[in-house]
């Protein structure tokens, strides 16, 4: 989920924005969010659900079960430590 709707925008910046996206490797092992906002699972899921600057919401897109594995993926890090970027 996260490769097909987060990806092109915070890894690939294929769309070619002029302001690229934040990167959301290790977000939860920071205490804030990029925004300066705390780094919870509620306020991860409110800019899912609603979107910021750019980023378009997702409430619409994403069922209670795809947001949950969606926060989840984000919470392990997504980072293969044997091949770092």
């Amino acid at each position: 989920m996260y490769d097909a709707g987060c990806a092109h925008c915070h890894e690939e910046n294929d769309l070619h924005l002029k302001k690229v996206p934040p990167n959301l490797h290790g977000l939860f092992s920071r205490s804030t969010l990029p925004d300066g906002e705390p780094a919870t699972d509620a306020k991860v899921e409110h800019v899912l659900a609603t979107g910021k600057g750019m980023m378009p919401p997702f409430v619409w897109q994403l069922t209670r079960e795809q947001m949950d594995a969606l926060v989840a993926y984000l919470h392990t890090g997504m980072r293969d430590e044997s091949n770092p970027q």
